[in-house]
């Protein structure tokens, strides 16, 4: 189960890294979420997802607020 959440979590995060680059958003706040998350997914499978969830929030954010 823990594999397939994480090749999700790693799928939604290659195509917002592919979203981002496409429109040319600043890459820095989504990378350092996808880190940030795929580290805590190692500690906590439960942990990793809402960090995943809660940070592609804030680098979206990020990215609309930049416009």
């Amino acid at each position: 189960m823990e594999t397939a959440a994480f090749l999700l979590m790693a799928f939604f995060g290659l195509l917002n890294l592919w979203v981002f680059h496409r429109f040319r958003r600043p890459l820095l706040p989504l990378v350092a979420a996808l880190f940030a998350s795929f580290f805590a997914f190692f500690l906590s499978p439960i942990l990793g997802l809402v960090a995943f969830l809660v940070g592609q929030t804030l680098a979206f954010y990020a990215a609309g607020k930049s416009r």
